[in-house]
């Protein structure tokens, strides 16, 4: 059976649009890799795991948790930033590693990005508020599993009905 995975990252208070996505998504879990502040109240009844970004201060920095058979380690990030990605996308891997992570979620770029060349994988769902990727485009991510496979995919919000 199918397994299906929410990930948001960066959404700044943008309440309203953030749970126009949730409610539009038929998914079995909700995560967010950080910024997202409003209160841990709002985040504990919508979001099963979630962790603080550095524009938040009443949560976790860092989260590991299994689903579906993967390993997940949620983190938002800007601890292990550099301006170089490369090396940015290293540290978060090793992070992973050491973790004994399948796949690294993470957010603070506000870009998003799908990184399947090499393990652990690296998620960024980018911002469904200030958006930095090439598109200038709100986004956010889906990740479906289905026995053993994993699948990414990178969703850009245009409207909502």
């Amino acid at each position: 059976m199918k397994k299906h995975i929410l990930v948001l990252s960066d959404s700044h208070g943008i309440n309203a649009l953030m749970i126009r996505i949730i409610e539009k998504e038929a998914v079995d879990l909700v995560v967010h890799a950080g910024d997202y502040c409003i209160s841990i109240d709002t985040m504990k009844r919508y979001f099963h795991y979630f962790v603080d970004g550095n524009n938040d201060y009443d949560g976790k920095n860092m989260e590991v948790f299994t689903y579906a058979g993967f390993k997940f380690l949620l983190i938002h990030g800007d601890r292990f930033w550099s301006w170089n990605e490369n090396k940015w996308y290293d540290r978060l891997r090793q992070l992973g590693k050491e973790n004994q992570a399948d796949v690294v979620i993470f957010g603070h770029s506000h870009k998003d990005l799908i990184d399947t060349s090499k393990q652990p994988y690296l998620l960024n769902p980018g911002s469904i508020s200030l958006p930095r990727n090439n598109k200038l485009q709100k986004s956010y991510a889906l990740i479906e599993i289905d026995n053993q496979n994993i699948h990414f995919q990178i969703k850009y919000v245009k409207k909502l009905n």
